[in-house]
């Protein structure tokens, strides 16, 4: 069995047990889906800082369906005023993942920060037609 498919197999795996002990556990909330893939990564991370496993890609989809879990649980708990910040939060777990797996790059984070403090100066602005359209920009049809 090639790799990729032993690591469906486990998610798959994980899925189901997590289905049990939700029911066991009366844990309504928890995604199993959400926590078979963060299960998976974790490990494969920890695998891959010892030198055991080896392939980055996997690990970084991985990683970024568990960060864009995350932004649509964000997106769904903030006040709306505060969907303005929905790039720079995008964009920074972007660049959390990216150092991880390659690797820190002082010129990202430069930028990241940037992009926060205008997105701040705009909420403070935020009855302007500009903040306006980028909340509008992302709703759900």
């Amino acid at each position: 069995m090639d790799l990729i498919t032993l690591i469906f197999a486990g998610i798959t795996l994980l899925f189901f047990v997590i289905l049990v002990l939700k029911n066991i556990f009366n844990l309504r909330k928890a995604c199993a889906i959400c926590l078979a893939v963060t299960l998976t990564w974790v490990v494969l991370l920890i695998l891959y800082f010892l030198n055991i496993f080896n392939d980055k890609i996997i690990i970084a989809i991985l990683i970024g369906h568990t960060s864009l879990g995350i932004f649509y649980l964000w997106e769904k708990k903030v006040k709306e005023r505060t969907k303005l910040f929905r790039l720079p939060y995008l964009l920074t777990s972007i660049l959390i993942i990216y150092h991880i797996l390659n690797g820190f790059v002082i010129s990202s984070l430069y930028f990241i920060l940037g992009l926060w403090a205008l997105f701040f100066i705009i909420y403070l602005f935020k009855n302007n037609k500009l903040a306006k359209k980028i909340i509008e920009c992302c709703r759900r049809w």
